[in-house]
C-alpha cells in the first residue's frame, strides 16, 4: 500500500556507507511521504504553539512511518517484486541490499515511532492511538495481497484509517481536539487514500500481482488487462472506487459549508471553496479516466513493461494519477482554510520546501546520469 519507486539506485560504485544510505533512501520513497507527514504535521498546527523543534518532528515522524511502510511493503511483496520489470532497478529486488538489513530497518522504525509517540504525546489515548497506528500499517502491508486471508477492500478502507488517524491523534497528543470541519476532511482524506489505492495502486502492478497469486481490491472485483491497452473494469470496481472518490468530494464540500455556516473570513471562504471546487474536479478527472477512450493506458503499457524512469516519476503518472494530487491539494485548502492564517502558511511552506527539494534532488541526480552516460561514452570511443 506505498506509491511506485520514484527514485531508483543504480550505482555500484558508491562506498558502502553512501550505497547503503543510497538504498535506503530509495526503498523509503522519500519524494512521496509528504501525503504521509501532511495529517501529522495539520494535526499538531490545529493546537497553538507549535515551535521548529515540534515541526520538525512531526515531519519526521511522517516521513518515518512512509518508510517503515515501504520497508514492510518491499518485503512482503519480494516474490511479485521480482517478477514486474518496473521493479527491477530496486535494490531489494537486484540483491544489493539484502532482506534481513530491510527487516531491521524496519524493526527500528517500528520501535523509534512507537517511542516518540509514548514520550512525546500528552495522554494515553494518544499514545496508544499513535502506537496503533504503526501496528495497523505493518499489519495492511502484510497482508494487503494476502489470497487466503481477509478481504481486499477491507484492507484498502483501514489503510485509509491508519493515513488520516495521525491528524485528530496528534491533535489530542497535543491537547487539543479536532473540530467537525477537520473531522469531515480527516474523513475525506481517508476516502482519498482507499480511492488512490485501490485505482493506480492496483493498476500499476496487476499483471505481476495475478502472476504471484496476489489478491488485491482489483484483482478481486474481476479487473483485467487489454491486449490493446488499458484495462477492463466491472461495475462493481467502479462502484468501488468512485464511491471513494464521491466520499472525497462530499466531504471536502460539507466542511466548506460548515465553515460558512459558523461564518468565515474571506481567506477562509476563497480556500475552503477552491478545496470544494478541486475535489469535485478532481472526481470528473477520475470518472473520465474510467469512461474514456483507453483509460488509464499509460500505467498498463509503460509501467507494466519497462522500468520506472530514474529520478522521474513513471510514464503517464501526471495524466493517470493528477486526479489525486488533486484531492491531496484540496485536502490542503481545506486544513489552511481551519488553521489560522500564521499556521496555514507555515503549511504551505513546509509543503512547498519539500516539493522544491524533490524537485532539485530529481533534477541532481539526471544531470549526474547524463555526464554519467557521457562519460560512458567518451571512455568507449577512447578505447
Amino acid at each position: 500500500m506505498t506509491t511506485d519507486l520514484a527514485w531508483t539506485d543504480t550505482r555500484s560504485s558508491a562506498p558502502p556507507a553512501l550505497g547503503g544510505v543510497s538504498h535506503y533512501l530509495a526503498l523509503s520513497r522519500l519524494p512521496v511521504a509528504v501525503f504521509t507527514w501532511i495529517p501529522y504535521v495539520v494535526g499538531g498546527l490545529l493546537v497553538p504553539g507549535l515551535g521548529v523543534g515540534g515541526w520538525l518532528v512531526l515531519i519526521g515522524a511522517g516521513t518515518l512511518l512512509q518508510a517503515f511502510a515501504c520497508h514492510v511493503n518491499d518485503l512482503t511483496d519480494l516474490a511479485s517484486d521480482r517478477l514486474n520489470p518496473a521493479r527491477l532497478r530496486s535494490p531489494l529486488v537486484r540483491g544489493a541490499v539484502a532482506p534481513a538489513t530491510v527487516a531491521g530497518w524496519a524493526v527500528t522504525e517500528a520501535a523509534v515511532l512507537a517511542a516518540a509517540a509514548w514520550a512525546l504525546a500528552d495522554g494515553t489515548v494518544a499514545r496508544a492511538g499513535l502506537v496503533g497506528v504503526v501496528v495497523l500499517t505493518a499489519w495492511l502491508n502484510i497482508l494487503q495481497k494476502s489470497p487466503e486471508r481477509g478481504s481486499p477492500m477491507l484492507w484498502d478502507y483501514l489503510f485509509g484509517v491508519a493515513m488520516a488517524a495521525p491528524l485528530p491523534l496528534v491533535a489530542l497528543a497535543r491537547g487539543g481536539h479536532a473540530g467537525l470541519p477537520v473531522c469531515l476532511l480527516v474523513v475525506g482524506f481517508g476516502f482519498h487514500m482507499v480511492a488512490t489505492n485501490s485505482s493506480v495502486g492496483n493498476l500499476k502492478d496487476i499483471a505481476t500481482d495475478r502472476s504471484a497469486g496476489s489478491r488485491t481490491t482489483a484483482i478481486a472485483l474481476g479487473v483485467r488487462t487489454r491486449h490493446e491497452g488499458g484495462f477492463h473494469f466491472p461495475r462493481r470496481y467502479l462502484a468501488f472506487v468512485l464511491s471513494a472518490q464521491v466520499g472525497v468530494a462530499g466531504c471536502t464540500v460539507a466542511a466548506a459549508v460548515v465553515l460558512g455556516v459558523r461564518g468565515w473570513d474571506v481567506r477562509q471562504a476563497v480556500l475552503a471553496m477552491g478545496g470544494a471546487v478541486l475535489a469535485l474536479a478532481s472526481s470528473a478527472g477520475l470518472a473520465r479516466l474510467f469512461t474514456g477512450p483507453g483509460p488509464f493506458a499509460d500505467v498498463s503499457r509503460s509501467e507494466l513493461t519497462a522500468p520506472s524512469r530514474r529520478g522521474q516519476l513513471p510514464p503517464g503518472w501526471l495524466r493517470n494519477g493528477g486526479w489525486s494530487f488533486g484531492n491531496t491539494l484540496a485536502f490542503l485548502l481545506g486544513c489552511a482554510a481551519v488553521l489560522p492564517g500564521p499556521s496555514a502558511a507555515r503549511l504551505a511552506i513546509a509543503v512547498a520546501g519539500w516539493f522544491a527539494a524533490v524537485l532539485a534532488v530529481a533534477r541532481l541526480r539526471t544531470v549526474r546520469a547524463r555526464r554519467d552516460a557521457l562519460g560512458t561514452g567518451a571512455t568507449g570511443a577512447a578505447s
